[in-house]
């Protein structure tokens, strides 16, 4: 039931795109402008790209950027520069570095390049309560790719939010051979994400927690600020040069609630409006872009 709800989403979102829904505001992703409302947002590329709003700051499909910019939502791939939009039949997901997911039955089919592997939730740390086109649209599983890899963070919920479990999952398209690493429930774990610099991290917006891994099987902390709150995101450079988008020192009326660090998490510091450090914003990351003072 929920593979066909997904399979007939493009025409939902195109129908998002031109409703008269309240415009909340815009921000830009390169040359592209985007516009946040209620209900989605919506890339206005070359043709529009809508992505309906799940809650808790989820999209569907969901909104990837790559260490380029370009955009990556569900089947669609958008040049954040010119603005074309290139479209993936067949895949229900089309990440960066040529990795496809797609729902096929109840598993998910990877694909990179001639390489493809066949994973089936259980494989990946999910219990038996949802379908897998349930799993992803609900966020409890995140697939993320490297040049050369792909981790997987999945979550099984509990009958309390104490008994969440999560499992990061490395997985070698080429050989299909899963390696997982049970994280426990170290936090509300909200974000997976990678960077060529950096490698994977994973954010969690509770107790304000950041883990990174170069492997994606063997996963360390990062020592956060103190008094550091509402932590929804994070972006690595590389081993010294992290951001967060959380709250820490900041005048609220005025700060883009933007924390930097650049040596590897010893020191933190806010960033004002008007801080030359905001040249230097990475360009693959949305929660940081979309929180760029607006002329």
């Amino acid at each position: 039931m929920r593979s066909r709800a997904i399979s007939a989403l493009p025409a939902l979102l195109l129908a998002l795109a031109w409703s008269g829904a309240a415009r909340a505001d815009d921000f830009r992703l390169g040359k592209l402008r985007v516009t946040e409302r209620d209900d989605g947002l919506i890339v206005r590329a070359s043709e529009p790209v809508a992505l309906a709003a799940l809650g808790s700051g989820r999209y569907w499909p969901p909104l990837v950027l790559d260490s380029r910019g370009r955009l990556h939502a569900g089947a669609a791939v958008v040049d954040a520069t010119s603005g074309r939009v290139t479209r993936h039949a067949g895949v229900t997901l089309a990440l960066p570095h040529g990795v496809s997911v797609t729902v096929r039955g109840q598993g998910y089919r990877i694909r990179r390049g001639k390489a493809g592997c066949t994973v089936r939730p259980a494989a990946l740390g999910l219990g038996d309560g949802k379908t897998a086109a349930a799993a992803l649209h609900d966020g409890n599983v995140k697939f993320v790719p490297s040049a050369n890899g792909l981790v997987a963070l999945a979550s099984w919920l509990g009958w309390d939010t104490r008994d969440t479990r999560y499992t990061a999952t490395a997985i070698d398209i080429e050989r299909c051979r899963l390696r997982a690493t049970p994280l426990g429930n170290p936090d509300l774990l909200v974000e997976l994400n990678h960077s060529p610099g950096a490698g994977w991290w994973i954010t969690g917006s509770i107790e304000q927690t950041l883990l990174r891994s170069r492997d994606g099987r063997h996963w360390r902390p990062v020592p956060l600020p103190q008094g550091l709150s509402s932590l929804v995101s994070s972006y690595a450079v590389d081993a010294r040069e992290i951001w967060l988008a959380g709250i820490h020192d900041a005048d609220l009326e005025r700060d883009p609630l933007l924390v930097h660090s650049a040596d590897g998490g010893r020191h933190w510091r806010n960033v004002p409006p008007g801080d030359p450090l905001l040249a230097r914003l990475p360009v693959g990351w949305l929660e940081g872009q979309r929180r760029l003072p607006r002329p």
